[in-house]
């Protein structure tokens, strides 16, 4: 089980916690990543390019001039395809690009990135995170006693906190998710994952089970 030292946002260390196996110390699966990953990402395109066919143009579709004798190539309307301004052919068209994955391959995908992570080591653990008023400057203020500066991170909180979110807009790099909303994808993208201490209970109860 891995142990992980506990810091408070001064970067005093208050101790150290032990995380889950069931979450923090699987053998990762690769595929399962990958293919969860790649749902994520396809299923952030909204599939609604579209094109006109020959039918929709909005132009006459009389034959542009007779057949035979006029010595040029034979014509049909003036929205045929290989016209300027006629329809598109072949042209994409609205389709669903939704991508399922099985809960079982789901689950599996986000505790072998958190298992990563920790093998890593980047994993921090932030004792508390608690702001009366929105300030990015102390926001600030803790990565870099975490010595997290210039990385991408995710800061993953037990609870949704408006004002912590609001706090971390303005820093590049730097996401912030409740720990019932992370994904994979979230996960994999960051080089450093800060958890609070009640982010890693409401991660094991979320996906410790087998």
């Amino acid at each position: 089980m891995a142990s992980v030292d506990v810091q408070d946002i001064e970067g005093g260390v208050k101790g150290s916690v032990d995380l889950p196996e069931t979450v923090f110390g699987i053998e990762p699966s690769q595929g399962a990543i990958y293919q969860t990953v790649k749902a994520f990402l396809t299923n952030q395109r909204q599939g609604n390019a579209s094109t006109k066919t020959r039918a929709e143009v909005r132009l006459t579709k009389k034959k542009m001039y007779r057949q035979k004798g006029t010595g040029r190539a034979r014509m049909g309307t003036a929205g045929s395809p290989i016209r300027i301004g006629g329809g598109v052919a072949h042209g994409p068209r609205p389709r669903d690009l939704q991508e399922r994955v099985p809960k079982k391959v789901k689950r599996l995908a986000i505790k072998s990135a958190l298992s990563l992570k920790a093998a890593e080591g980047g994993i921090k653990i932030l004792d508390e995170i608690a702001m009366e008023e929105p300030k990015t400057k102390q926001i600030a203020g803790i990565l870099e006693v975490l010595g997290v500066v210039g990385q991408k991170a995710l800061l993953l909180t037990g609870e949704n906190l408006p004002i912590v979110a609001k706090s971390c807009r303005n820093i590049p790099g730097l996401g912030v998710l409740p720990a019932n909303q992370v994904s994979t994808y979230h996960v994999i993208k960051a080089d450093t994952v800060i958890l609070t201490q009640d982010a890693i209970g409401k991660l094991e109860d979320l996906w410790g089970a087998a």
